[in-house]
């Protein structure tokens, strides 16, 4: 079921009626529906579709030919490789110069993981052919902090050719109603606020069950599907998902002033800003100032996605809860 996402939809055909070449950056953080917005996009349209293994550059490169050639030549599919990414380029620039196609790679942090020169080399080739050319490229990323420095910065090989750029973010509570259609009033606010409006975790929900048979099931028994979601996406996207867990708890046990996380997590001060700079960044954690207070030194810390609160600290939380 294709939900929502109306406004970037419009803007992607409209972009592809253009006829010339495009590049689309797709990123937002996992399970917000960055895949299912692309694959609705190629819908009826010629397109090449690749998503990107944790793995080394061949891996990659193998699957990436299996894939152009399934689309464009089904009988190199099985056994033609490309024996490089430039290669790979010039066979794509080769079927798009004439004819509109879409290329979505889909986690290009794994594949540039794999392949560390593969931004300077797709920069090369839109630089010398590809502009010239009918692509439509998509580059889609789920490391908020990989798409946003290694593809958005100044810095990146990338910068500058995008065409376009979509941060995907989580539904409000009314693009989540299609979702809570055979909940109350009341149940909806609360199915909302313990999914933070990710679309992955609303299509979990089963609405022949009760809220409290669906947050027992989804988030507390150890089988549950979003029992270990917060740590899995911690450990996805930074590098001491412990350390991060303890700031993360004690924001939640009441903890608000740098000083105060700092103490209860056994960081200095500086040490533990940094930290938080990157919770911050990924869209875990707001810092705000006190409407009565004009210094930033009076700032406090609050949870601003609490799906991502530790799985024990939530469990704990929701058994003690009547619903």
């Amino acid at each position: 079921m294709f939900v929502g996402r109306v406004a970037e939809l419009e803007k992607l055909n409209e972009m592809y009626a253009g006829d010339k070449f495009e590049c689309a950056i797709i990123y937002g953080r996992r399970r917000v529906g960055k895949t299912t917005l692309i694959k609705e996009f190629l819908k009826d349209k010629k397109a090449i579709y690749f998503l990107a293994r944790e793995a080394d550059g061949m891996v990659n490169l193998n699957g990436f030919s299996s894939d152009v050639y399934s689309v464009t030549a089904k009988e190199l599919a099985k056994n033609s490789f490309f024996s490089d990414w430039e290669r790979a380029f010039d066979y794509i620039y080769n079927i798009s110069k004439d004819e509109r196609i879409v290329l979505a790679i889909d986690e290009y942090p794994y594949l540039a993981g794999g392949c560390r020169p593969i931004s300077s080399i797709l920069q090369a080739h839109i630089d010398t052919r590809l502009k010239d050319s009918k692509l439509f490229l998509i580059l889609c990323g789920s490391s908020m902090s990989f798409m946003e420095n290694q593809v958005l910065a100044y810095k990146s090989p990338l910068y500058g050719r995008r065409t376009a750029q979509f941060k995907i973010t989580p539904f409000t509570f009314f693009g989540c109603l299609p979702f809570l259609k055979a909940f109350g009033k009341t149940d909806k606010a609360i199915l909302y606020g313990i999914t933070s409006g990710i679309p992955e975790y609303l299509n979990k929900i089963n609405p022949s069950k009760s809220i409290r048979d669906n947050i027992i099931d989804l988030f507390l028994i150890t089988s549950g599907h979003l029992y270990e979601e917060p740590s899995n996406l911690l450990k996805q996207e930074l590098r001491e998902p412990a350390t991060y867990n303890g700031i993360i708890e004690a924001i939640a046990q009441g903890a608000s002033r740098l000083n105060e996380i700092a103490m209860k997590c056994g960081l200095e001060s500086n040490k533990c800003a940094k930290y938080l700079k990157s919770l911050i960044s990924l869209g875990i954690v707001k810092k705000e100032l006190p409407v009565t207070e004009t210094s930033s030194k009076k700032s406090v810390y609050l949870l601003d996605d609490m799906t991502q609160l530790p799985a024990v600290e939530t469990s704990q939380s929701l058994s003690n809860t009547s619903f």
